[in-house]
């Protein structure tokens, strides 16, 4: 899930996460810093008050009712809570955050500042972004001061995103899990050795994936190759009982099949074919042959410069010598 979908998710789990915090001991800087005792309680009457001091005077901290309300301080970094309505954290100059629950949280830093309101509306703001949430985490828009970048989605029925030119869109998402449709264009027209044939961008589209183990139909069109895919499983072109990918332009290469009935493998050299187990066929177009053959190559004719050859069970039966 990226980072800035989470954002609603900690403020909401804040209370929590705080209290956690509230029980344990802050970080001191000096030796002297250690706090002492000093209301001395009988343990069993403790959760009832507690107030420890450091000799320095710079830390120290108490609380009261098994630690939901309190406060501390550890030189200029403060806590204070009132479990489960009220949080505050201050550490200058780096962060402060600010928490009544339910109805505000407020968190300024160095780097971000965060608002949310009744857990209705909200937005993370940075110097190089803006992110507004409406009843978060259903609804968020974000949008780049920087570049040509902007987002936006509805919790289980669409996220959209476009960045730099190029533009993805998902229907009916689950957390990153499974979807109905996703499609990406506006990608570079080529790849690592895939040559551009004059196109100015590529696409991609996929039909109901199910946790990556199974995607019903996709399609890629990159450069000068396009591809068809049925079934896929585990998101391994190679594991699609359907698939059509050829290359177009300088390298008209296939890589087609129908497993088990047909399947097509086609270079600039050579080449093959297979249609069930009846007939297949081979080019070697640099040795200028061509070899057909029957019931999975029980019988196969081969032409080839010298004459055609026949075989049988690999055996040359008829015609110059040469393989079957």
């Amino acid at each position: 899930m990226p980072a800035r979908r989470c954002v609603p998710l900690v403020a909401l789990a804040l209370p929590l996460a705080l209290a956690l915090a509230a029980c344990t001991s802050p970080r001191l800087d000096q030796a002297e810093d250690v706090r002492h005792p000093q209301v001395p309680l009988d343990p069993w009457f403790a959760w009832l008050f507690e107030y420890d001091r450091a000799d320095s005077g710079e830390s120290y901290q108490w609380s009261t009712l098994l630690w939901t309300i309190g406060h501390s301080r550890e030189n200029e970094t403060t806590h204070t809570r009132v479990f489960p309505f009220w949080w505050s954290n201050d550490d200058p100059p780096y962060s402060s955050s600010r928490l009544l629950f339910p109805l505000y949280y407020g968190r300024d830093s160095e780097a971000e500042t965060a608002r949310f309101y009744s857990l209705l509306y909200g937005y993370t703001e940075t110097d190089t972004a803006r992110t507004d949430w409406v009843l978060p985490p259903i609804f968020h828009w974000r949008r780049s001061r920087t570049s040509d970048s902007w987002g936006s989605s509805l919790l289980f029925v669409y996220d959209w995103q476009h960045d730099d030119g190029s533009t993805s869109f998902t229907l009916a998402p689950i957390l990153g899990l499974a979807h109905l449709f996703q499609g990406t264009w506006g990608l570079p027209p080529d790849g690592g050795d895939v040559p551009a044939l004059g196109r100015e961008h590529s696409r991609r589209f996929e039909l109901l994936n199910l946790l990556g183990i199974v995607s019903l139909f996709g399609y890629d069109d990159v450069g000068d190759r396009r591809e068809i895919r049925l079934l896929t499983l585990f998101s391994n072109e190679v594991m699609s009982p359907i698939r059509s990918w050829r290359g177009r332009g300088e390298d008209p290469f296939v890589r087609e099949w129908l497993f088990p009935l047909y399947m097509n493998v086609q270079d600039e050299d050579d080449g093959w074919m297979y249609v069930g187990p009846l007939w297949g066929t081979r080019d070697d177009r640099l040795a200028g042959t061509h070899t057909d053959w029957w019931l999975l190559g029980l019988v196969s004719r081969r032409t080839a410069p010298e004459g055609v050859s026949w075989s049988l069970a690999g055996l040359t039966v008829s015609g110059p010598d040469g393989e079957g």
